[in-house]
């Protein structure tokens, strides 16, 4: 069993431990996501994406911006799903990457969100390569929970 179908099991089963209305941002998982924003103050913003059991689509599952919890996922997080890769927004003030996370059955069932103030100069491909490193450390401590 590769890592990312152990990490998807044990998605799974954090959203059905910790959710008591379809749909309601996860407590374990925003946890983790305020934990690793910590470690990270480059990290403007950090979301966790997902469907949760009983939800009809994607939402923001935890994120360290209060007001995204609970609402539909953005377009770019879907894509990133969908496609299986990262997906970049390079805009003013803000430089966002999605990165696809949690395999099952080859397809992903989740995506993290890092923000970062997209400043002149910045290093683009070290801010999309820290992105995928942040997603990666909160899929395995995700994954950690259920261990």
């Amino acid at each position: 069993m590769s890592l990312r179908s152990v990490s998807t099991v044990a998605l799974f089963a954090l959203f059905a431990a910790c959710h008591s209305t379809p749909g309601a941002p996860c407590p374990d998982t925003q946890k983790i996501v305020e934990a690793v924003a910590a470690d990270h103050p480059a990290v403007t913003r950090l979301t966790v994406h997902a469907t949760p059991p009983g939800g009809s689509g994607p939402v923001a599952v935890a994120s360290t911006l209060a007001e995204k919890r609970g609402k539909p996922s953005d377009p770019e997080d879907l894509d990133a799903m969908k496609r299986g890769e990262p997906v970049v927004l390079d805009v003013v003030g803000e430089f966002d990457v999605t990165v696809p996370i949690c395999q099952k059955e080859g397809k992903y069932t989740a995506a993290v969100g890092v923000s970062f103030a997209n400043e002149k100069g910045a290093n683009k491909r070290q801010l999309t390569d820290l992105a995928a490193a942040i997603a990666k450390v909160v899929e395995d401590r995700m994954a950690a929970l259920k261990k």
